[in-house]
């Protein structure tokens, strides 16, 4: 008896340290402070906002990738980096992966994303099917024997020849079957594509029109193990500087200024190089021991003056619709486990969705139809986001309407004005206005936590994305149905401001709308629209 509780307690502990090890996204890492807030937290003593437009532009063969500068006050003080990139018809973004999660909101366009998670299956097959040439197999075939009949002990020889022929098996099998790899899946306007630290991801715009994207980099977030500056590492291509530029250009910055130096330093390190440049050509030779020197130097990027945005030639990409890739991700599974069961890992990880669209309005969470509409993507609705504690939230306003005033109570925010143009007011801890002008579109305002906020559209309308640094952010309007006065006795609120009750009671029950308001009509416009209506 004693044995069988023994055998179950150390089972017990087996399981608990795998499943700690197989989910290093869990959300309960968040009890971590983010890093960089404790060493960076006198960055936002915040006396003026600013609605900011990319500082330096880098062009690519089929693209250009743009920065904005994030060595403001109200970015260091966030943690935000952002980038915009937008990709030509025909243009592919090399894979890449960073040390920091990410959030992308696709602005205009539309493309293919594909998603490389470490450890998870490859549940994708490409219908065509291909074979290497006779001539390289042969070639391939010969070098094998070679490599055998020059080993010393004839055990290992023979050993050597089994798994070679094994590996013939292999490759004979796989390419019968066709091309197999990670998901894939169809991105347009309005889509939010989240991206762990470390998860490769890629894009091809087959589009006719550019693919424009605008993305949010959280460096504070406890996934990046790195000081507070946010590293793309790529898998291909290279920078279109030459080596000579670079050095020029590193000898310009120790002669500048040192904040000209760290912004250089910090946009490098977001476009520098393909990390398989700085390996031999002997290791690489001995890793991938079926590719010729020609295909090794591309593989490190020699002599690569594309960019990291490169012009895609015959790229055909078969994407499945949203039910074809649900039954594709069945039929990887009844593969993996017979049953259809897959592992903890594949569930937490490998089946999540990488995107939602917030550019639907059937699917808003706040309407008003004189007013606007809000959608909110978070970890309710799509999962992954609650691995790295960021969020969005679309919000479109009619003409001359009004959102806000409102703050967030756990994140910081970055509006990003992807139409019209409209007035903006923020207001700090102080109570002194922080921002008060004009925004318009491809302008980003960065809000921090607790910043009191309001937008009033134009004879445009107005239209942005916020990207938020909380998986679940909370936002409290002030005025509204369900706004923090609305919540307050009418008495307190009669002490608080020094008022009547009566005027309290009107104070509180003035809007009965939630967060988005029609604007103020005066008689006259009154008439004129129920004479229009009628």
């Amino acid at each position: 008896m004693s044995t069988k509780l023994i055998l179950s307690f150390s089972l017990c502990l087996m399981v608990l340290s795998c499943s700690a090890q197989l989910l290093p996204w869990q959300k309960g890492q968040r009890s971590r402070p983010h890093h960089g807030h404790q060493q960076f937290q006198h960055q936002c003593d915040i006396q003026r906002l600013t609605a900011s437009e990319p500082s330096r532009r880098v062009r690519s063969e089929a693209g250009v990738t743009e920065i904005w500068d994030h060595d403001t006050p109200e970015f260091r003080c966030a943690g935000f980096v952002a980038v915009r990139v937008v990709i030509q018809p025909g243009g592919l973004l090399l894979p890449s992966y960073s040390n920091a999660p990410y959030i992308t909101f696709v602005e205009q366009g539309r493309g293919v994303q594909g998603v490389v998670v470490p450890g998870c299956p490859e549940t994708f097959q490409s219908g065509s099917e291909f074979e290497y040439p006779r001539s390289q197999r042969d070639q391939r075939s010969r070098q094998s024997e070679s490599e055998e009949s020059s080993r010393s002990r004839q055990s290992e020889s023979e050993e050597s020849r089994r798994g070679d022929q094994r590996s013939r098996q292999s490759e004979s099998e796989e390419s019968s079957h066709g091309d197999q790899h990670q998901k894939i899946f169809r991105i347009r306007e309005g889509d939010v594509i989240p991206s762990p630290a470390g998860v490769v991801q890629w894009t091809h715009n087959d589009g006719d029109n550019d693919l424009i994207s605008i993305t949010l980099y959280d460096a504070n977030n406890f996934q990046n193990q790195l000081d507070e500056n946010v590293r793309n590492f790529f898998l291909a291509g290279q920078s279109k500087q030459s080596r000579e530029d670079r050095r020029s250009q590193r000898q310009t910055r120790e002669e500048g200024s040192d904040r000209q130096s760290r912004e250089s330093d910090d946009d490098k390190a977001l476009l520098e190089a393909n990390i398989l440049t700085g390996f031999q050509d002997e290791i690489l030779q001995e890793i991938f021991r079926n590719v010729d020197q020609e295909t090794i130097s591309k593989l490190r990027g020699e002599n690569d003056q594309r960019g990291f945005i490169v012009q895609a030639r015959d790229l055909k990409l078969r994407v499945p619709e949203e039910y074809e890739e649900e039954l594709q991700r069945g039929r990887g599974d009844r593969k993996r486990g017979g049953s259809g069961r897959s592992n903890g890992l594949e569930q937490a990880f490998c089946n999540l969705k990488f995107k939602q669209n917030v550019n639907r309005p059937s699917r808003a969470d706040v309407f008003n139809p004189r007013a606007g509409r809000i959608n909110t993507v978070n970890s309710n609705n799509l999962p992954i986001l609650e691995f790295i504690q960021l969020s969005a939230q679309h919000v479109v306003l009619y003409k001359n309407a009004i959102l806000g005033p409102r703050w967030n109570l756990n994140a910081h925010s970055a509006l990003y004005v992807t139409r019209g143009e409209g007035r903006v007011q923020v207001v700090g801890d102080e109570g002194r206005s922080v921002f008060d002008d004009n925004v318009q579109r491809g302008q980003i305002l960065v809000v921090p936590q607790g910043f009191a906020v309001v937008l009033k559209a134009g004879r445009e309308g107005l239209e942005w994305v916020e990207l938020k640094n909380d998986d679940n952010a909370i936002t409290s309007p002030i005025a509204g149905k369900t706004s923090v006065l609305r919540a307050i006795p009418v008495e307190v609120l009669a002490n608080s401001y020094d008022i009547s009750t009566k005027e309290a009671f009107r104070l509180k029950n003035g809007r009965q709308e939630v967060e988005v308001f029609r604007p103020f009509q005066s008689r006259d416009e009154k008439e004129r629209e129920r004479f229009s209506i009628v």
